[in-house]
């Protein structure tokens, strides 16, 4: 027969046994960053990668500048940032202009390689996972496409893609090459590729036939490639100023008096003028209070009759909401719309309100209440 302290060792140890298999065990998935080829996850791109593997294309990915002296490549440029060091972009356009394609997927690619956008607003009357059509030439296709940014083509421009509100897709000759530019860079993803026609329309429109190699650019998606750290922006002695100027500023008030905490009223000054003007007022101050809830209770009505009457969601921000509304209201004039959404956004924030604030506001909210509504 076994012991009992044999047997409390034991079950101590397997008890032990059990919590480390526990901890040790991650089934937490590997997280992958968006647009890579190896990524498994819905965002990645190894669908793309692999059918184009799987039919004798050649292709590869690269995490470095591409090589300007190559010629006859096709290059995958998705969703890349807005470079703020400029010689990564001329990088790629001596790249371009060698003979090569770039395929730029990017949602807004504006102020990218010249590139102008411009806003569509009606795609925020587009339900959620609504289909539309496109056109390449005399071909459509049905896509899932609700970005609102369309691309701004110039005379020499080839439109490649485009739905009723304007381009998606622009071809631009560039030297010897072409730049491709795509609003659309979640057609290329692993969740996306084969919703829908989106892989149809993808190589009705990207030259895969013509390449001698395709290339996936990661250069920018591993690392902070083409953008200058914000410690970089300026020079060091810059920065040595701004913060020995702001402990000098901090010194000069404590100097004069200044300080940083509640202001406690003497009690002498409170007695003395303790009498019935001052209770009033004091009253009318605690009744102020209201002022926030009320003027909350207004913008969260304004928001309800916007919704009733044009259909903009609740979850748009009002720079949006009133952005949309610029050609249907007459009482208040366009250039003072983004004041105005700016200021109903920095009053929802606010914690209080005195009686001016809550008239002028007041008044503005119910100009636009009633013109909404008399529509």
């Amino acid at each position: 027969m076994l012991s009992k302290r044999t047997w409390i060792v034991a079950v101590v140890f397997f008890l032990l046994l059990i919590l480390v298999s526990v901890f040790s065990n991650n089934n937490t998935p590997k997280p992958y960053p968006p647009y890579l080829v190896d990524s498994p996850a819905p965002l990645g791109v190894k669908g793309l990668y692999t059918y184009l593997d799987q039919n004798n294309y050649q292709v590869d990915d690269s995490d470095v500048l591409p090589n300007t002296e190559k010629t006859g490549e096709l290059r995958f440029l998705i969703e890349p940032p807005i470079y703020s060091d400029n010689s990564v972009e001329q990088h790629y356009l001596e790249y371009i202009e060698a003979g090569n394609t770039l395929i730029l997927a990017k949602q807004n690619p504006d102020s990218l390689f010249g590139i102008e956008t411009e806003y569509a607003m009606e795609t925020f009357l587009m339900e959620e996972d609504e289909v539309s059509e496109i056109s390449h030439q005399f071909e459509t296709f049905e896509v899932l496409h609700q970005n609102p940014y369309r691309i701004i083509s110039d005379e020499n421009d080839q439109i490649l893609l485009e739905d009723e509100l304007g381009p998606i897709g622009i071809e631009r000759k560039i030297g010897k090459g072409s730049l491709i530019i795509l609003s659309a860079p979640d057609w290329f993803t692993n969740d996306q590729i084969t919703r829908h026609q989106h892989l149809n329309a993808l190589c009705e429109v990207i030259p895969f036939q013509e390449a001698e190699t395709i290339i996936f650019d990661e250069y920018s998606l591993t690392a902070s490639g083409g953008t200058v750290s914000k410690f970089e922006l300026y020079p060091d002695w810059a920065y040595i100023l701004l913060v020995q100027g702001t402990i000098l500023a901090i010194f000069i008030l404590w100097h004069q008096g200044k300080r940083f905490g509640p202001i406690i009223p003497v009690r002498e000054e409170t007695v003395r003028l303790s009498d019935e003007r001052l209770k009033a007022l004091a009253i009318w101050q605690l009744k102020g209070k209201n002022f926030q809830p009320s003027l909350e209770n207004q913008l969260e009505y304004l928001k309800e009759v916007i919704r009733s009457r044009y259909g903009i969601p609740y979850h748009k921000s009002w720079q949006d909401r009133l952005k949309s509304m610029e050609g249907r209201m007459t009482s208040i004039p366009a250039k003072k719309i983004h004041s105005i959404a700016a200021g109903f956004e920095t009053i929802s924030q606010q914690e209080s309100l005195n009686k001016q604030e809550y008239l002028k506001w007041s008044e503005i909210i119910d100009k636009i209440r009633q013109e909404v509504e008399a529509e």
